[in-house]
């Protein structure tokens, strides 16, 4: 049969042009992290999230998640900001290179639990206010809240119950004003020394303990090294998740659902995962021969009324004494409304 190759042609070229439409039209989201892909909360999470969006954007929106070896959260969301990549978790604390107010969510005994912190981050208008100057400030979009957990004290010494207990310690610290300050308040000594040294350094009575969440005492070698831990959850660590704004902007609106809809999928298995883990973590902690106290809400009353008046002063100071007050009025009210 003969054919018109000089119709041929264009027809391929038309052919090609109009798949060539439906590429374009696809858009490619990197959901990047510093952890490594593992059996935990945020990988789960993650892989749910891709799923969940690439179905009911109708494949308009490819997910790829990038594991580990991409830079500190930090860079992470340095490069969110400039479109490098479209989505990022981390911890509150990271964020506070961008917009240092964030440093208010580091106030000792904040939160009673983690059905607190969720109901405060999601429903206040606090933080709706926040996380407007979040993005007007710090050019990112949160988009959803999750738990990393509470961080416990730790130590060589004995058990820590009551804020005397921490008196004359010698703990290890990040170096962070906040938690400096938090443990000067209670009559300990804070060391800042990097984490990769911290087990080594408790090993050898550098310091006599410090302080984390269940699942860094183990991932950090620290239940070997320790005899106690006290569970008075002193410090709620918050995990926001971020967006590039310009990017939900360009995408139509079953696609921007879909991704704003997979976020909450996100935030439910990390929940789920995250609490589950800091109960199982704390039973491994125990089994490896540390003697484990859950401090009472009595005992934690204490601790906040000795901690919690230095810190917010020092956070008044640097972020302004309304700011402060404001955000810790409406965490005490929600609080009220819960309990």
């Amino acid at each position: 049969m003969f054919v018109n190759m000089s119709f041929k042609k264009p027809l391929m070229a038309a052919v090609f042009m109009c798949s060539m439409v439906g590429v374009a039209q696809s858009e490619t989201l990197r959901f990047a992290t510093t952890l490594p892909e593992a059996d935990n909360p945020e990988t789960h999470a993650m892989k749910a999230f891709k799923k969940y969006v690439e179905f009911h954007s109708d494949g308009e929106v490819d997910v790829q998640l990038l594991h580990g070896g991409v830079g500190g959260d930090r860079e992470l969301l340095e490069s969110v900001r400039s479109g490098i990549f479209q989505m990022t978790a981390t911890t509150d604390g990271a964020l506070a290179s961008f917009y240092p107010k964030v440093q208010v969510f580091s106030t000792p005994y904040l939160f009673s639990s983690v059905r607190s912190a969720m109901k405060f981050m999601n429903e206040s208008e606090v933080m709706d206010d926040f996380v407007e100057d979040v993005s007007e400030e710090a050019g990112l979009q949160i988009v959803g809240f999750a738990a990393d957990g509470f961080r416990n004290f730790v130590n060589n010494k004995h058990p820590i119950r009551t804020p005397e207990d921490v008196q004359g310690l010698k703990l290890r610290s990040m170096e962070s004003p906040v938690m400096i300050s938090l443990m000067k308040s209670l009559g300990a000594a804070p060391t800042p020394i990097p984490f990769p040294e911290s087990a080594m350094a408790i090993r050898q009575g550098v310091v006599d303990g410090g302080e984390n969440p269940p699942s860094t005492v183990i991932n950090g070698g620290w239940s070997d090294v320790i005899k106690y831990m006290s569970l008075d959850e002193h410090i709620f660590s918050a995990v926001f998740v971020y967006s590039n704004p310009r990017f939900l902007e360009k995408l139509d609106d079953q696609s921007r659902r879909a991704v704003l809809d997979g976020v909450q999928l996100y935030e439910s298995i990390m929940l789920a995962g995250k609490g589950q883990g800091y109960l199982d973590d704390t039973q491994r902690i125990r089994d490896k021969g540390v003697e484990v106290y859950v401090n009472t809400a009595d005992e934690k009353a204490l601790f906040r009324e000795k901690a919690q008046a230095p810190v917010l002063k020092f956070l008044s100071d640097e972020l302004g004494a309304d700011y402060v007050s404001n955000f810790i009025l409406a965490v005490e009210e929600n609080e009220d409304s819960l309990y």
